[in-house]
């Protein structure tokens, strides 16, 4: 929302509102032209949001007995997770169901399974992977780990290529005026599109059998985490009036 807005005051003081002469587009007076024009800037940056996403799967005969080992599991791990300061913390979903291993056999054999997420996102990785071994060793499993940019980075990248793409676009507009023989170019109806920059790295990921069969206690090495970079492009359209 503070892009936007900023993005509409830069708009309103840049560009005068030239349709103001012109009741429609249609009503374009003698020796004037209309040309769409567009201009993108394209970037790459650095991704500095590290995001982890674990889960805690279980599988009990009772289904009292195996809410009562997530809820437990996954208390001590929000706990633990709060006490790092360096990155925030969010619980996902919550799935009971039961399960029947051995659907060819004629004995019951059903059994209840359980699971529930967390994730965890920061911008001090070693304090993050830290945390993310410790949580393994409570029990947790690796469904997912990746980079992206944080919203800070992304809207103060964006501001930047908006106001270097308004500036291609003015002098593109000026350029084909001058080779059209006009004397001026006023812009009109600016569109702006964003895209890119939700460029995630490969996600490790751990199936559920592996999961529900890991050594609760086990010493474990902190997982490994480099950052790439994310491809942002900003691409702005305009009817240029050309005069």
């Amino acid at each position: 929302m503070r892009f936007l807005t900023a993005f509409l005051a830069f708009l309103c003081f840049s560009f005068p509102a030239a349709a103001q002469d012109l009741p429609t587009l249609l009503d374009i007076p003698p020796g004037q032209s209309l040309v769409n024009l567009s201009a993108t800037e394209r970037v790459e940056v650095d991704q500095d949001l590290l995001i982890a996403n674990l889960q805690y799967e279980a599988r009990n005969a009772s289904s009292t007995a195996l809410q009562d080992e997530i809820n437990k599991t996954m208390s001590k791990a929000v706990e633990t997770a709060k006490k790092v300061d360096s990155v925030k913390i969010s619980t996902g979903s919550y799935y009971v169901y039961q399960y029947d291993p051995d659907p060819q056999s004629p004995r019951n054999a059903l059994e209840w399974r359980g699971s529930q997420s967390l994730q965890i996102k920061g911008k001090q990785a070693d304090e993050l992977l830290e945390l993310v071994a410790d949580l393994q060793e409570q029990g947790l499993s690796m469904q997912g780990l990746s980079y992206a940019v944080s919203p800070e980075l992304m809207e103060e990248t964006q501001n930047n290529m908006l106001e270097a793409a308004l500036g291609k676009l003015k002098t593109k507009a000026e350029r084909t005026a001058k080779a059209l023989g006009k004397d001026s170019a006023d812009l009109l109806n600016i569109n702006v599109d964003i895209g890119g920059g939700v460029m995630y790295g490969r996600p490790m990921m751990a199936r559920a059998e592996m999961a529900m069969d890991s050594a609760v206690g086990m010493k474990m090495a902190a997982p490994v985490a480099e950052p790439g970079q994310s491809d942002i492009t900003l691409t702005v359209s305009a009817t240029a009036l050309l005069k």
